[in-house]
């Protein structure tokens, strides 16, 4: 049984007289146009992070534009031999790597640098062409994460800044890529994919958990979950959704425990008020990061493994993610 909101369609503009249009829909913007004068251009946020899931593999691309600084990453967990991840991470000073498309559904967000290069174009969906260095090898190939419905936001952040985001989740993929001599099938998989342009606080900060899988009646499942960085009055997410083939609802607030130690130890996350959300996950391996410029700082450690559980009724036992933990200074 699935429960939440369902969600409107988006209005034709974002901004009306000069209005912000506050909200959660299910339809993106086909342009993301945020002030950038002054000092605004310096609060000024940008990313795409990509991920595909089968039984086999985990694969995640992603690219950060900041202004004064652009970094890439991308990462392959082979869970049918219980490696840990191979990842790659590259940084580009001013972000001249980083090209950032106009909207999520209109362009191109790309880096291209002599080492590696990503393209994630939107078609449709989202073609995906990657070219990046992993441990001694390379991962290259195409894959494709198809559209559906999305949760999509556009949040104050005060002193009149906004923050957009379109994220989907359970999305029909596919593709082939290669990891050195080995082939990575991503047919019958489901993807992910997180669209963000945020005039961001100085210091932010914030806990995701985010999942593809199939539940144990076969729904294609997708679920986004946040806490902290895009909070109503009551301390409640807006961004929180469940995707059920292609259909999105809304989610209340939920509230994340994290372990001592949260590359190995289990997480549990559970809706504040009610039970639309109770999950408990088990990392199987994790990335972190802890960069430091002096004026500028990231903190983060992302791990990566199995949820159980439910979710508005749906057993999600199995399924793969990650969860993240994530400060920023910046």
């Amino acid at each position: 049984m699935t429960r939440g909101h369902a969600l409107p369609d988006a209005p034709p503009s974002l901004s009306v007289g000069g209005r912000w249009q506050f909200g959660i829909y299910r339809t993106p913007a086909d342009r993301v146009d945020l002030p950038t004068g002054g000092l605004r251009r310096l609060r000024l946020k940008e990313w795409q992070y990509v991920s595909f899931t089968t039984d086999d593999w985990y694969v995640a691309v992603g690219l950060v534009q900041m202004g004064y600084v652009g970094s890439l990453f991308a990462y392959v967990v082979d869970r049918s031999r219980g490696d840990a991840a191979v990842e790659y991470r590259a940084l580009s000073p001013l972000g001249r790597s980083v090209r950032v498309a106009p909207s999520s559904v209109r362009g191109t967000t790309s880096w291209k640098s002599p080492a590696a290069s990503l393209s994630i174009r939107a078609n449709e969906g989202w073609d995906v062409d990657v070219d990046v260095p992993l441990g001694n090898d390379r991962l290259r190939g195409h894959a494709r994460i198809e559209y559906q419905d999305s949760l999509v936001m556009l949040h104050p952040l005060g002193s009149g800044r906004v923050a957009y985001t379109h994220k989907a989740a359970g999305c029909r993929a596919s593709g082939q890529l290669t990891l050195g001599a080995r082939s990575i099938d991503l047919g019958g998989g489901l993807g992910s994919s997180d669209w963000t342009r945020s005039q961001a606080d100085r210091v932010t900060a914030w806990k995701w958990a985010s999942l593809s899988g199939f539940s144990s009646d076969g729904a294609a499942i997708g679920l986004n979950l946040s806490a902290e960085v895009y909070d109503d009055a009551r301390g409640h997410s807006v961004e929180n959704a469940l995707f059920v083939d292609g259909d999105v609802r809304s989610l209340s607030g939920v509230r994340f425990e994290v372990p001592t130690n949260p590359k190995t130890a289990p997480w549990t996350i559970r809706s504040i008020d009610g039970d639309e959300v109770d999950l408990a996950f088990q990392p199987a391996g994790a990335l972190e990061e802890r960069m430091n410029f002096g004026v500028v700082r990231s903190d983060f450690v992302q791990p990566y493994g199995q949820f159980s559980g439910h979710v508005c009724g749906h057993d999600v036992t199995g399924c793969f993610g990650v969860v993240e933990k994530h400060l920023s200074v910046w």
